[in-house]
């Protein structure tokens, strides 16, 4: 027998090549219930060549006659084309030439450039579309209205397929017709969505192309500016910097003991007004105690702020209230009724809270608070066992950050509290008790800092405002030593998802996060698992040997009067650090519902309108001189770790090592006959209980009392 070849080249309607596609070889048999015969099959190459050695092994396979032969044309395992030749094929080489391959849409390309024209290289572009008629019946306003109030999203997922913009910004995607085809067996409706490096946040999309019939669509190019989609600013979509400053003053307060002094005396300084809004607000909340023997409460809050009234100053006060967290509005508005002051609650239809905790003193001053004003919030730096301060008894310990600014950024602050108060005003109290920011910003300083917000949908504005995960994203996106986070959560899929993507495209960027072992929204936990599970972390062990990434707690330990005590410490606070040129610090978690939605419950309901309602401050370095991510990053592991700057650099190890070593050391000093802590980090463990997390450490804690 004698070998045959068969070649050809596939190209589109337009004469573009096909690269990847499977051409099928048949030898048609056109006698009576024959099947055909498959001679062979082969991917078209970069030039859209093919090129098919068939060595026939029986004498059924002869080409000396009159036959025909069917190639059928395959892109991701669907026919899209066929065509039969017929004719006398003698020789060891048959060319079928340059195949036209024809057909309903599969595909679709373009290009991307920034604001300047020029090629915007790795974003991800993503095809979307569906059948006329289905593309038009989903995006109905009774269909968007239905799944807004549906428990079961209703609304269809269309995505075709995706692909990244090479270095000159061109994109090309292609699909197979099933995927948008229907009974109706319509030319689709197609777009296309452009999204960030780390495929995380929509940066644009497109209109919506009407019943496309060109095999491989191609669209004008897409212009999109090159600091919305990366840099260290928010710039919630334009070019600009938003809510920007250059003249602050910012004060870092960690733990609550110092923030809370720092708050009663700005308040008893106040001459003109204090406006505040708070998550949780308990009328009996002792903000400072007595330096005596007895612990002696100082200033219950509610009576610093009611002698600030009774001096003149005007004092207003948000709280939040929804189903799902009690508020304590009633008791508040009634103690400050007599002095006039007013109190308004800002109500949360759904799975998102007023999350927001600032302070305005006087214009002069502001604060983005991190813990609401309840008794088991309280601490020190020390972190200590049933510190009596804090109550009720042998409540957890907690660690949290606050920041005081002073400056232009005072006036973003206050115009947040303004748009609130308004809100409430409109929608509670028929326009009465408006108010103006009328601050003037007071320069203070030479630090520049940024104001992002987390905004709820249909409140302040009809799309809200994501500021906040967008200074997240870009930060995390153009790390490129270190990432440093501590979290009172760690949910948000799409940061998850942020991570995993930068660790991907720099494997020498390091990633310390501190966490809770054990968060306070009981399902919290088991999500927070499944997204460590994305970067192979498992067991307490992992953390200790990832090459990247390390997940950490923080705990208190101590002798009682009789045994060993040892508690988590409650992290609560919100901040990041990135290469010591970007910082946060706020309210928002690192959860759905304050950055992004709900995406931890994505398929169950429409989550898009749950956002909280939430403020933190940015810390943008690249062309600062005052290194105040820096001094954040030292304070807060100076702390944790126990170790100063000095003896850090003296390790002589990666950042993400020293914070493993550390752990280690822990581990080994609890294992001691004597147990001790020799600071506050442990790795991170899946297990449920304080008991099975130790154990999961190799911990032996018999004999110990394991608080929770």
């Amino acid at each position: 027998m004698t070998n045959i070849t068969f070649e050809g080249k596939l190209v589109d309607v337009d004469g573009h090549v096909l690269t990847r596609y499977q051409v099928n070889i048949y030898q048609i048999d056109n006698k009576f219930l024959s099947k055909d015969i498959k001679l062979g099959d082969v991917l078209t190459d970069s030039k859209g060549e093919f090129k098919f050695v068939y060595l026939p092994d029986t004498e059924e396979t002869s080409f000396a006659d009159k036959s025909e032969i069917r190639l059928e044309i395959e892109f991701n395992g669907e026919k899209i084309y066929e065509i039969n030749y017929a004719g006398k094929f003698k020789g060891k080489i048959i060319d079928f030439g340059i195949i036209e391959v024809k057909g309903p849409n599969r595909g679709i390309k373009g290009r991307i450039l920034n604001e300047n024209g020029e090629p915007f290289e790795g974003l991800v572009v993503v095809a979307e579309g569906a059948g006329k008629t289905e593309a038009t019946i989903m995006d109905s306003d009774a269909i968007k209205l239905a799944d807004k109030l549906s428990p079961v999203s209703l609304r269809k997922d269309f995505g075709l397929g995706q692909s990244h913009t090479d270095e000159n910004g061109y994109y090309e995607i292609m699909y197979p017709p099933s995927s948008y085809s229907n009974l109706l067996n319509e030319n689709p409706d197609i777009w296309v969505v452009v999204r960030d490096l780390l495929d995380v946040a929509e940066l644009y999309r497109t209109e919506k192309f009407s019943a496309v019939s060109e095999t491989v669509k191609t669209l004008d190019d897409i212009h999109i500016n090159q600091n919305w989609a990366e840099g260290w600013f928010v710039t919630l979509g334009g070019s600009d910097k938003s809510r920007f400053t250059t003249d602050n003053q910012l004060e870092i307060l960690v733990d609550n003991e110092v923030e809370l002094e720092t708050l009663v005396q700005s308040i008893n300084n106040s001459k003109s007004f204090v406006c505040l809004t708070q998550f949780e607000f308990e009328p009996d909340f002792v903000a400072t105690f007595e330096s005596d023997d007895e612990l002696t409460p100082k200033d219950v809050l509610v009576e610093v702020l009611r002698k600030a009234a009774e001096r003149g100053v005007e004092v207003r006060i948000i709280l939040n209230e929804n189903l799902a967290v009690p508020d304590s509005y009633k008791e508040i508005n009634e103690y400050f009724e007599e002095v006039g002051v007013e109190v308004r609650e800002f109500k949360s239809q759904g799975l998102h809270v007023m999350h927001a905790k600032i302070m305005i003193v006087d214009g002069r001053e502001a604060f983005v608070i991190g813990s609401p004003f309840k008794q088991d919030y309280w601490d020190t730096s020390h972190h200590l066992i049933n510190d009596p301060r804090r109550e009720p008894e042998f409540v957890r310990p907690v660690h949290d950050v606050s920041v005081k600014l002073r400056g232009g950024s005072v006036y973003h602050v206050e115009e947040f509290f303004t748009e609130m108060w308004n809100y409430i005003s409109r929608e509670e109290y028929n326009g009465n008790g408006m108010i103006n920011t009328n601050t003037i910003p007071i320069p203070s300083g030479e630090e520049q800092l940024q104001i992002a917000r987390s905004v709820t949908p249909d409140t302040l504005s009809i799309k809200g405002e994501l500021g906040i995960f967008e200074g997240y994203r870009k930060a995390i996106g153009m790390a490129k030593d270190f990432i440093y986070l501590e979290n009172q959560y760690l949910t948000n899929s799409s940061v998850v998802k942020a991570l995993k993507n930068a660790m991907a495209n720099n494997e020498y960027l390091q990633i310390m996060v501190v966490i809770n072992e054990n968060p306070d929204i009981p399902k919290y936990k088991e999500w927070q698992n499944q997204g460590l599970e994305k970067f192979g972390i498992k067991t307490a062990e992992d953390n200790l040997e990832h090459p990247q990434i390390g997940f950490f707690t923080l705990w208190s330990a101590g002798w009682g009067e009789e045994q060993f005590e040892i508690q988590p410490i409650y992290v609560h606070s919100k901040v990041a650090v990135v290469d010591d040129m970007w910082a946060t610090i706020g309210t928002a978690n690192l959860d759905g519902s304050s950055l992004t939605h709900v995406n931890e419950l994505e398929g169950f309901f429409d989550v898009k309108f749950h956002r909280n309602m939430e403020m933190n401050v940015i810390i943008p370095e690249e062309e600062s001189i005052f290194g105040e991510a820096e001094k954040i990053r030292k304070t807060l592991w100076k702390e944790h770790l126990g170790i100063g700057y000095s003896s850090i650099k003296n390790l002589n190890s990666s950042w993400l090592e020293i914070w493993q070593k550390t752990a280690q050391n822990n581990i080994k000093s609890l294992n001691n006959n004597s147990p001790y802590l020799n600071s506050h980090i442990l790795p991170y463990s899946p297990e449920k209980t304080v008991k099975n997390q130790l154990e999961d450490m190799n911990i032996d804690t018999r004999g110990w009392n394991l608080l929770d």
